[in-house]
C-alpha cells in the first residue's frame, strides 16, 4: 500500500479512510456508492484547487467514455451524502466552465500519524490512472446489510470447516431460515425473500456443502422458530436466522449464525444501511461467499465456480445500466466464457450488455445487434430452457428482426419457463404496447414493478407504459413518485416531461428535459427537448438542438434518426420528418417499434406514408 492510499482525512464531521474506502460522520458509516467515493478521495487529496471535469472523470472512469452527465449526477449524490443544503454548510464548490473544488478545511495523516495540509494550485491536471486503479481493491457498499452478513458468515463457516477433509466436527449442512420481519412493511419483506434466495442459491453450488431447499424453509416463515429444533428436523448442522425492520429508508437487520449441535452462536452481527441501495447487494452476496467460502475442490469445480464468480459479477454491472459498466460486464461475461466456453448463462449476459448498448445509444443498432443475436443464438444452444437467452432473444427478435411471431413465442415461453425473471416481464410490456394491446401491456409492466419493488428502472418504466397507452396522468403521478425519492432518475425525468407535452404543459415538460439533459447528457434526452421547444412554439431553440446534435453526430456519436424525425414533426416540416423516419428504417432504428402508439407523431398518422411506414416495419399488414 503507497502512502497516499494509506492517508486518513477529516473535515467537519467527517472521517475518510481512503484505504479502507469508508467515509464516517462521527463514527457512522455514510454509505457512498465505489464512483462517488472515488469523487471524493480525488477532490479531498487535491483540497482547496479546481479540478477539472475533465481530469475528474479520467481519473474516476480511466479509459471509458462517459457522458458529462454521469459526474453530474454522481457529484449530486456526494453532496447529498455530505449533507449540503442551498444556503448551507458547503464542501464542493462548482466553478463554472472550469470544474470543482473542495472548500472545507482538511487535515490529512497517514499511518505514522503526520499530517499534512495540501497546499493549493490555481488548477490542478490529473494523470490518467487506469493501471494504478486497476490494482485498488474495490469494496462496495452495501446499502442491505445482506453482503455484509454473508461475509461474516462465511468467514465463519470458513474457520469451522475449512477444509481439513474428513473432519467429523466440520459444518457440512446448512438451513437459511427466513428472517423475521418486524415492521410488517412490503418492501422489508421483499429484502428478506432476495437474501434467502441469494444465500441458498449461492451456497447450494458447493458441492460438499449441504443446503436445504428455499421451498423446504419457506415453510417456516411466520413460525416462532427455535433453531435446535429447526435443525434437528432439517438435519443441518448450523442455521442462519434474523430479524429485519425499515425506518423509513433505512433497514436494520440482526443476524446470526447457529451451531444447533453444541446450541452455540457462533456468530452475530447487526447492521443498518440504505433501502435505496438494496437491489445492487443480490449478485455481490454470491460473490463474496465464493470469494470466501473455500471448502476443498477439484480442479474442475474450482474451475466452474470461478466463471460463476464472473458471471455474477458481469451480472451485478450490467444491473446498472451505464456505458462503462455495461462494457465492465462483457468483459466479466467473457472472462466467464474463456475458463468455460460452454457456459449458455454467460452468452446470454452478452446479448443483454449488447441490447442495452443500443437502447442507450453507445452502439448503433447494425452494430449491437447482430452481436446480441449471436449471443443468444449460442446461449439457446447450449441451454433450450433457459429463460434469459429467450428473453434476450425476444428482445432481438422484436427490435431487430422485426419478427412479431416470434417476438410473441420467445416471451411467452421465457415467462413461462421462470415467471419470476423480471425483465421477461417488462420487455413484454414494451413489445404489447407498440401492438395497441395496453391493458395487457399495463397489466405485465406492474408485475414487473411487484417483482422488483425497489427498483426505480421497474417503476419508471410503468410510467412509460401509462404514457404510451394514453393515460397521461397516472404517469405523472407514477413519475413524481419516483422522484420524491430519487430526485437523480433522468428516465423517471423523461417520461414525466412526455406525459406534461402530451397535456400540452409545455413549461412543465421544458423544465423536466433540461433536468434529464444536465443528468444524463444524452442525444436522447436533448432530442426530446428540442421536440418540446418545437410544439411550445420556440422555434429558434428547436433548430438550435437540431445543430447540437449534427455536432454530437460529427463528434461520433450516435444520434437517432427517429428523435430527429420528432422535432421536425413538432415543427410541423413534414417533409424532413418523413425523411428522417425513412433514415431510421434503413438502419433500423430501435425506437421504431413504437412508431405506431407514439403520440409524438400523431399529425402524421392520417398520412399515407405513415401507413406505408407502420406496413415496411410490420406493425401493420
Amino acid at each position: 500500500m503507497d502512502q497516499q492510499d494509506n492517508h486518513s482525512y477529516e473535515f467537519g464531521r467527517f472521517r475518510l479512510k481512503v484505504a479502507e474506502r469508508v467515509l464516517l460522520r462521527e463514527g457512522e458509516l455514510v454509505p457512498l456508492t465505489p464512483k462517488v467515493f472515488d469523487i471524493l478521495v480525488t477532490l479531498v487529496e487535491h483540497g482547496g484547487q479546481v479540478v477539472s471535469k475533465d481530469d475528474l472523470m479520467k481519473r474516476v472512469w480511466p479509459n471509458t467514455f462517459v457522458e458529462e452527465g454521469n459526474l453530474t449526477q454522481n457529484i449530486s449524490l456526494l453532496r447529498k451524502a455530505l449533507g449540503e443544503t442551498p444556503g448551507g454548510v458547503q464542501f464542493i464548490e462548482t466553478v463554472p466552465r472550469r470544474g470543482y473544488r473542495f472548500v472545507a478545511e482538511t487535515s490529512a495523516s497517514v499511518a505514522n500519524g503526520e499530517l499534512s495540509t495540501p497546499a493549493p494550485d490555481p488548477v490542478v491536471s490529473i494523470p490518467n490512472t487506469a493501471n494504478q486503479s486497476a490494482g485498488i481493491k474495490r469494496t462496495p457498499v452495501f446499502a442491505v446489510v445482506a453482503g455484509l452478513v454473508v461475509v461474516s458468515i462465511i468467514a465463519v463457516v470458513y474457520f469451522t470447516s475449512a477444509g481439513k477433509a474428513g473432519n467429523p466436527s466440520a459444518i457440512q449442512s446448512i438451513a437459511v431460515l427466513p428472517f423475521v420481519d418486524e415492521s410488517a412493511d412490503p418492501d422489508a419483506e421483499y429484502i428478506n425473500d432476495k437474501i434467502a434466495e441469494s444465500l441458498i442459491n449461492s451456497l447450494s453450488k458447493l458441492p460438499q456443502l449441504r443446503v436445504v431447499p428455499r421451498g423446504v424453509v419457506a415453510g417456516y416463515k411466520g413460525q416462532e422458530l427455535d433453531p435446535r429444533k429447526v435443525g434437528h428436523e432439517l438435519n443441518v448442522q448450523a442455521v442462519v436466522t434474523g430479524k429485519l425492520r425499515r425506518h423509513g429508508d433505512i433497514i436494520s437487520i440482526q443476524a446470526d449464525l447457529i451451531d444447533v449441535n453444541n446450541v452455540a452462536q457462533l456468530w452475530g452481527q447487526h447492521y443498518d444501511h440504505k433501502l435505496s441501495d438494496a437491489l445492487l447487494v443480490q449478485d455481490d452476496i454470491s460473490r463474496d461467499i465464493f470469494e470466501n467460502l473455500r471448502l476443498k475442490l477439484n480442479v474442475e469445480e474450482k474451475k466452474q465456480l470461478e466463471a460463476y464468480g464472473l458471471y455474477l459479477k458481469g451480472r451485478n454491472a450490467w444491473n446498472k445500466r451505464t456505458s462503462d459498466e455495461l462494457q465492465q460486464a462483457i468483459d466479466y461475461f467473457n472472462q466467464a466464457i474463456a475458463i468455460d466456453p460452454n457456459y449458455g448463462a454467460a452468452y446470454a449476459g452478452l446479448a443483454d450488455c449488447y441490447n442495452m448498448l443500443v437502447v442507450y445509444g453507445r452502439f448503433e443498432p447494425k452494430d449491437g445487434f447482430p452481436k446480441a443475436k449471436e449471443a443468444a443464438t449460442k446461449a439457446l444452444e447450449i441451454d433450450e430452457n433457459s429463460a434469459e437467452a429467450h428473453t434476450s432473444m425476444a428482445f432481438i427478435k422484436f427490435r431487430w428482426d422485426w419478427d412479431r411471431t416470434a417476438t410473441e413465442n420467445e416471451f411467452q415461453e421465457a415467462i413461462k419457463l421462470k415467471p419470476g425473471y423480471a425483465p421477461a416481464h417488462q420487455w413484454y410490456s414494451s413489445y404489447l404496447v407498440a401492438v395497441e394491446r395496453f391493458d395487457e401491456a399495463i397489466a405485465e409492466a406492474k408485475r414487473t414493478e411487484e417483482l422488483e419493488p425497489l427498483s426505480f428502472v421497474a417503476s419508471s418504466h410503468l410510467g412509460w407504459i401509462y404514457y404510451l397507452s394514453g393515460q397521461n396522468d397516472k404517469a405523472i403521478e407514477q413519475c413524481r413518485k419516483i422522484l420524491e425519492l430519487d430526485p437523480s432518475s433522468f428516465p423517471a425525468r423523461r417520461y414525466l416531461g412526455l406525459a406534461y407535452e402530451a397535456k400540452g404543459m409545455y413549461p412543465e415538460a421544458i423544465a423536466e428535459f433540461q433536468t434529464g439533459v444536465k443528468l444524463s447528457g444524452s442525444p436522447l434526452m436533448h432530442a426530446l427537448l428540442g421536440h418540446a421547444y418545437a410544439v411550445s412554439g420556440r422555434t429558434a431553440e428547436a433548430k438550435q438542438v437540431l445543430a447540437d446534435l449534427q455536432q454530437l453526430q460529427q463528434g461520433q456519436r450516435y444520434v437517432s434518426p427517429y428523435t430527429v424525425a420528432a422535432i421536425y414533426t413538432g415543427l410541423g416540416d413534414d417533409v424532413q420528418a418523413f425523411k428522417w423516419l425513412e433514415t431510421a428504417v434503413e438502419g433500423r432504428d430501435i425506437w421504431l417499434m413504437n412508431l405506431k402508439v407514439d403520440p409524438v407523431f400523431a399529425k402524421l398518422r392520417s398520412k399515407r406514408q405513415f401507413t406505408d411506414l407502420l406496413a415496411r416495419i410490420r406493425l401493420r399488414p
